[in-house]
């Protein structure tokens, strides 16, 4: 699987609010309520993601790869979020779809939205896929904890 990575365009917004709902489909399946990721709307990520892409002072990083067949990953970052970053740089997402584990993506993606700089994270507990990658990276649970806003499932923050 080759892929390219790029930044996102207007045009691109349905497809990224198409592939987000899919990769959480996948990824959440047993983690999270099935009627709550039935609900998941295609159209609420693009309307919210708009104005953020567009914004050239905006200070979040939006990348996504795209392969023969579309839209595959996406990926975003900037500052921390937290009341207590444990430092500046937050990696808000990496979403990819699983036809593309295993295939190298999400290191890729990594990279553009983050580089080898410091940075933290929230994963869900449980994603033990997510867990191991970002392990892989030099990402280590720092304690942090708190409930996934619409779910209440538990996040755990990572710290690299």
């Amino acid at each position: 699987m080759r892929w390219t990575i790029e930044r996102p365009t207007l045009g691109d917004l349905d497809e990224m609010g198409r592939v987000h709902v899919q990769v959480w489909r996948q990824a959440y399946a047993g983690l999270m309520p099935d009627e709550y990721l039935a609900r998941l709307d295609p159209t609420v990520g693009p309307a919210r993601w708009r104005e953020r892409i567009t914004d050239p002072a905006s200070p979040v990083s939006w990348w996504l790869a795209r392969d023969e067949e579309g839209i595959v990953g996406m990926a975003t970052s900037g500052p921390g979020r937290d009341e207590d970053p444990p430092v500046d740089l937050e990696l808000y997402a990496i979403n990819v779809l699983s036809r593309a584990h295993g295939s190298g993506l999400g290191d890729d993606l990594l990279a553009a939205a983050v580089g080898d700089r410091p940075a933290y994270l929230w994963v869900l507990e449980g994603n033990d896929r997510a867990i191991a990658f970002y392990r892989k990276h030099g990402f280590e649970d720092e304690g942090g904890r708190k409930p996934e806003p619409d779910t209440g499932a538990t996040e755990i923050r990572m710290v690299r």
